[in-house]
Order: structure tokens, then C-alpha cells, then sequence
């Protein structure tokens, strides 16, 4: 990039490079190995069937290599130990062929049993955390954490941004968020925002994936619902979940159904209705990850909730480009009826549907506040009262309407923000401003007694957000007025100590 300015270009060299040192060697090498395999193995009296032979056995151990490989030998060895296995193996059927052939003199004959003895030590002498200490180290991180299974690798890294040090879960390593306060806010968010403006009583709550726990944790801090439940891929996530402090220890405590499987075919195998369901996955560009954000999972979901029951998606501003969000956004509008968008954080939104129209009351909102230990979980990350809770809210159906256009929505067949284009640099600088004028009143009533406060407290999140966004534009003069202005409004919100003061990235 330094030589051509375009980060494209420098993107397409790290590819070229890895791929050159890492998988073109061993490539020809394989692609070298059946040829020279069937040159041993066919005679001159019957050759088709020789090579017809060599062609189903090559098509039998693709087969059964994929099966043991994934199914036995990652999960029961490791990924590095798996490796040294099939290395000696290849290194052991190539030291055969060289006896068997017949051709190879006494000394290649040795040098081939060398070569097996030297694959065998290096595999057993090589660290089985041997690749995540590496991967941890080109992160920039300590590694706390690493677990790996038939259906992914799981670490977590404890990383710093200037003095502060927070964690962070990583799944195949893509990062799936931490525990930062950023990280915090919007967790937090998407699991007690729609619990506390439901327009009935909600009692139930699901949360399709438990990732760092923290947006199921956050149930726990509602006395009033009688069913937590949470299903998750992979246990090695949930067995990773006592390391982050601000899911308030959602991994042990009983009170959190934990089900272990796939969220989407937890949702088709039980006929259970729930008051909200919300979400904890990866961005929706991870791969295998699109069928949480697709129209055909909408609709599971809606099958699935009270009548008055609510919806709530994350939807990551800077995981994806701004066409591929006006896509996801149509997805949801197709199925609900009723839809909203509230800001959870600088760099996220939380999506709410529903069948029935969402009804904002002031005073019961504040009420329910008040219970438990949702101020004291709010508080933590900058949502001091219920004022505060109402003034994220950014547009209802018909904004969103405008932003997502004629998109195409996201579909099981039609997976299209699975296969996106890479984010473009500084992406967040076109979609949240696009998102934010698109920003309609709170819809509470004309007489509702928090109106005022709400709109102070929304007043002072926008100021926040010109700060935000004029920083990252490099115009620190109005960044500077904007935080003044924010600052002397609300000088102590941990929320925004932390982006302003106590973070130097994301």
C-alpha cells in the first residue's frame, strides 16, 4: 500500500504472497502424486484397469480422509497433532512406493526412511497450540483461551487499546466481539431493549448464540422473566464463556437454559413460543453464518414468538457495505410488519420487529427500569435511565423503507451478503450518517411525561456522534467542540470515556 496507495492492491499482494509460500508448493506436489502413483501401479498388460483401480482408491481415501480427518483425528488430536499425522502418513505411503518400485538404491531407500523418521519427530516435538500461538501472536494479544473441534476453533485473546486491556472471543479466527464497554453497551442492549419496551409482560426471552454470554447474561438481570434460554453451536464457546466478566457468569448460572446446537434447527425442532428473541452471532459475512440473517429465518422466528412477542437483530455497520446492510434490513422488513431501528452503539444497531405495532409508554418503561439489576447493567455502559434507553431509538418501518430501497433481501437460496464484496475502508462514514438522517421522534405519546428527557438525552447521544464521525473524518476542531459539548452535559458516561479516552481502536 505504501508504494501504490490502494488498499485493494495491497490486500490482493497478502493473498498472492500467502498463498505462493503456504499452498502452491504442496499443491503441485499432490497434483504430482497421482500420475507417478499410477506409473507405479499399472503394468503393461492392464493398464485401464490398473489406473481405473488407482482412481477409485484416490476417490475412497478422499472420502474416508475427509470423514476421519474431521471427525476423529481434529477433534480428538488437535488441528496440529491431525497435521503431523497425515504429514507422516503421506511421508510413509511415499517411502513405500520408493521400496516397492524397486528402482531406488540402497542409499535413496534410506534417505526415504529418513525422511519419515525426521516427519515424525517434528510432528511429535511441535506444540499442539502451536498454530493459535502464532495466530495470537500476528493478533497482538495474550492468549487465554483455545479450543479446537469437529465444528470450529475457539480463542480467546486478552488485547489492549492504550491502557485498557479488554477480551476477545474469536471463532475460526474471525473476531465475534469482547467485552469492551462498546462491546458491552450494544450486548446488553439487544437482550434488555426489547424486554423493556414490549407492549405486554414478557416472561420468556431466547438468545441464538451465546458467544461471549454477555447478551444472554444480560437476561439474568430481569427478575421478572420465568424463562432464559440460549442455544449454542459449539461448546467450546460456552466452556470459554467464564472468562468474560461482563456476561455476570451466564455460563454457571442455573437460572440460563444453555442448549447445545444449531439455533435455526432448535427453532424448526421445538413448536416453544417465546416473548423476544434475540441474537448473539457472528458478523453475517462469517461463513456458514447467513441463514440468522435470511427472510426464511425471519419467518422460523416470527412462528415463534407470543403474539405480542418481539424480534431483535443485530445489524454491524462496519462488517459489511452499505448495499449489503440495505439487503439485510429488506430481509426483516419483508417478514415484519412492524419494524424499528435503534442505535445500540456507535458502530451497531439493533433491528426490532414484530406483528403487532411497538407501543412506547414512558412511565412503564421507567418502571420497568427500575427493577432488578437492569440499572445497575444499563448504568455500566452508559444507559443511566430510561430516557436514556429511549433516546437510541433512530426511525420506524417507513425509514427504514427509504434505506433499504429495492434491495434484494437476503434469502436461503439467494445468500448474498455471505459472498459480499470486501468492506470498503471507512464504510461506517457513509451508512451511519445515510442512517441517522433518516432519524424520525420517538413515538411516545403527545403527553407522556419523558418526552423532554428523551429528547435531551437524544440530543446529547447525536453530539456524540458528530464527535465520532468528525474524528474519524480527521477534523479534530469539531470533533473537539462536539465532545465539549457532550462532555458538559454528561461528563462521567463510561461509554463515552471509553471511545473517547479509552480506546485507540476497535
Amino acid at each position: 500500500m505504501r508504494l501504490t496507495g490502494r488498499e485493494t492492491i495491497e490486500v490482493v499482494a497478502r493473498f498472492v504472497v500467502a498463498t505462493s509460500a503456504v499452498v502452491l508448493l504442496p499443491t503441485i506436489f499432490l497434483g504430482a502424486a497421482f500420475p507417478a502413483a499410477t506409473r507405479l501401479a499399472a503394468g503393461a498388460s492392464r493398464v485401464g484397469r490398473d489406473v481405473g483401480t488407482v482412481a477409485a482408491v484416490n476417490t475412497a481415501g478422499g472420502i474416508a480422509g475427509s470423514l476421519l480427518t474431521g471427525f476423529v483425528l481434529v477433534p480428538r488430536l488437535g488441528l496440529v497433532r491431525a497435521i503431523g499425522v497425515l504429514a507422516v502418513a503421506g511421508a510413509l505411503v511415499g517411502a513405500i512406493a520408493v521400496v516397492k518400485s524397486g528402482r531406488g538404491a540402497r542409499g535413496v531407500t534410506a534417505a526415504a526412511g529418513a525422511m519419515v523418521l525426521a516427519v515424525a519427530a517434528m510432528a511429535a516435538l511441535t506444540p499442539r497450540d502451536r498454530l493459535a500461538t502464532l495466530w495470537s501472536g500476528q493478533r497482538g494479544g495474550r492468549l487465554l483461551f483455545y479450543e479446537e473441534d469437529a465444528r470450529g476453533t475457539v480463542a480467546v485473546l486478552e488485547q489492549s487499546a492504550g491502557a485498557a486491556a479488554f477480551r476477545r472471543l474469536y471463532i475460526q479466527g474471525v473476531s465475534n466481539s469482547g467485552d469492551a464497554p462498546a462491546s458491552l453497551r450494544y450486548m446488553r442492549l439487544q437482550a434488555l431493549l426489547p424486554l423493556l419496551v414490549h407492549r405486554g409482560r414478557p416472561r420468556s426471552a431466547l438468545v441464538v448464540g451465546f458467544g461471549t454470554g454477555i447478551t444472554a447474561g444480560a437476561l439474568l438481570a430481569d427478575p421478572e422473566l420465568e424463562t432464559r434460554a440460549v442455544v449454542e453451536l459449539l461448546p467450546s464457546v460456552v466452556r470459554a464463556g467464564s472468562l468474560f466478566a461482563g456476561n455476570l457468569g451466564a455460563a454457571a448460572d442455573g437460572r440460563l437454559e444453555i442448549h447445545i446446537g444449531d439455533g435455526r434447527q432448535e427453532l424448526r425442532r421445538r413448536s416453544r413460543r417465546y416473548d423476544v428473541i434475540t441474537l448473539e452471532p457472528p458478523p453475517p459475512s462469517a461463513a456458514g453464518v447467513v441463514n440468522l440473517y435470511s427472510r426464511d429465518f425471519y419467518e422460523l422466528a416470527r412462528d415463534r414468538l407470543e403474539p405480542d412477542g418481539l424480534m431483535a437483530q443485530w445489524w454491524p455497520l462496519p462488517a459489511q457495505n452499505d448495499e449489503d446492510s440495505q439487503s439485510l434490513v429488506r430481509s426483516f422488513l419483508d417478514v415484519f410488519p412492524y419494524a424499528s431501528a435503534w442505535t445500540t452503539e456507535l458502530h451497531e444497531v439493533l433491528l426490532v420487529g414484530s406483528a403487532t405495532p411497538l407501543e412506547l409508554d414512558g412511565p412503564t418503561i421507567e418502571k420497568r427500569f427500575a427493577r432488578g439489576g437492569i440499572p445497575e447493567a444499563l448504568a455500566a455502559v452508559g444507559v443511566e435511565s430510561a430516557p436514556a434507553l429511549l433516546a437510541t431509538w433512530v426511525t420506524d418501518r417507513k425509514g427504514l423503507e427509504r434505506y433499504a430501497g429495492d434491495a434484494a433481501p437476503v434469502t436461503d437460496d439467494r445468500p448474498l451478503i455471505e459472498h459480499a464484496a470486501w468492506v470498503r475502508r471507512g464504510e461506517i462514514r457513509r451508512v451511519l450518517p445515510r442512517l441517522l438522517a433518516l432519524s424520525t421522534d420517538v413515538p411516545l405519546a403527545a403527553g407522556d411525561p419523558l418526552r423532554a428527557a428523551v429528547a435531551a438525552e437524544r440530543s446529547e447521544l447525536m453530539a456524540f456522534y458528530r464527535f465520532s464521525l468528525d474524528l474519524m473524518a480527521g477534523d479534530r476542531e469539531a470533533a473537539g467542540a462536539a465532545l465539549r459539548e457532550v462532555r458538559a452535559r454528561d461528563p462521567d458516561n463510561p461509554y463515552y470515556l471509553w471511545v473517547a479516552y479509552g480506546a485507540t481502536s476497535r
